[in-house]
């Protein structure tokens, strides 16, 4: 997903993330299928056709990442929202209305850097970037691949970027070399002139 006015960012850190034992919410068993659409400037590549979504809210977040807490829950519930998922990192699932999306993104109480729809509910996949303390070997993506991951992308030395299942967060935190894992920034990145670019 490549669109023109969003983009990932890749922060360096300079203190190690303190995570503690996640308090997750129970995901209800929504099933809803519709084309993967994003908010981060705005809809891409087209609004949603429904007035209400599932997404997954990329929260704000320090360098070294967070995880969902009690304010994020609050904010999604002021704007009227439905809490569906609290993931191990800076994400939070959510049903809301995309009004309610856009002022939870760009409105004067974010919390969140963008939004994305939920094309399959039973599945609680995060875009995540992994830091390590030293340079990346081919065997660590031989072991992310073996705990199951199978998007692994090489960003800039020491960072991998994937798609993983929640559940194996805290084991890939676990791993040599690994000094954390947190969500994949994203931010509004517009070079035109008279725009405002956003960043986490």
């Amino acid at each position: 997903m490549s669109w023109s006015k969003r983009s990932s960012l890749l922060v360096s850190p300079f203190v190690l993330a303190c995570i503690g034992t996640p308090l997750l919410a129970q995901a209800a068993p929504v099933v809803k299928f519709w084309a993967e659409l994003g908010f981060v400037c705005k809809w891409e590549p087209r609004p949603p056709i429904t007035k209400r979504v599932i997404v997954d809210l990329s929260l704000h977040a320090s360098n070294n990442g967070r995880m969902p807490n009690a304010e994020d829950v609050r904010a999604v519930q002021a704007a009227g929202g439905r809490v569906l998922y609290q993931f191990r990192v800076a994400l939070l699932r959510a049903e809301l209305d995309t009004g309610a999306v856009r002022a939870l993104v760009k409105g004067r109480a974010a919390i969140a850097n963008a939004a994305f729809t939920v094309p399959d509910t039973t599945k609680f996949d995060a875009n995540v970037q992994i830091f390590y303390d030293r340079a990346i070997t081919d065997a660590d993506k031989d072991t992310l691949r073996t705990l199951g991951v199978v998007e692994v992308d090489q960003a800039p030395d020491p960072v991998l970027e994937a798609s993983v299942p929640d559940s194996l967060i805290p084991r890939i935190g676990a791993l040599p070399g690994v000094q954390f894992v947190r969500a994949t920034g994203w931010g509004c990145a517009v070079p035109q002139r008279g725009e405002r670019t956003r960043r986490p």
